[in-house]
């Protein structure tokens, strides 16, 4: 079954929506924040500061450097300092409508945070 582009990027969006909805709970989802915000910005390092709505990361410097697969370790890069007013908007505006992303990445992404969520809420509601 072939899940079209619109679907990926409605479930992601919902997933964002899904992870900002409790302020209490969102470090259950803090991993996902930093994986869609260093998918995006190709960063190495995020850092993310809920309480004071920044974003720390260090950005690789030039594109042709930046490797999905491998660590990055030895690439260039720019620390960034940035601020947010909403990080549901924020994160949303990180979705890359790139076919490669959309097609691996995303899935597989929503998948393995989807199942570690809802084992998460039901130890905590049965607790």
């Amino acid at each position: 079954m072939k899940v079209s582009k619109k679907t990926i990027i409605r479930d992601l969006e919902l997933l964002i929506d899904f992870s900002c909805e409790n302020s209490t709970q969102i470090h259950l989802f803090d991993l996902f924040h930093k994986m869609l915000i260093r998918m995006s910005y190709k960063a190495v390092d995020v850092d993310i500061n809920y309480d004071r709505k920044r974003v720390y990361m260090n950005v690789l410097a030039e594109d042709e450097s930046y490797d999905l697969v491998s660590v990055n370790v030895f690439a260039e890069t720019m620390t960034v300092n940035l601020a947010y007013t909403d990080i549901r908007t924020f994160l949303k505006s990180c979705i890359l409508e790139d076919g490669d992303v959309l097609k691996q990445y995303y899935p597989f992404l929503m998948s393995s945070f989807y199942k570690r969520s809802t084992k998460s809420l039901q130890v905590s509601e049965t607790a």
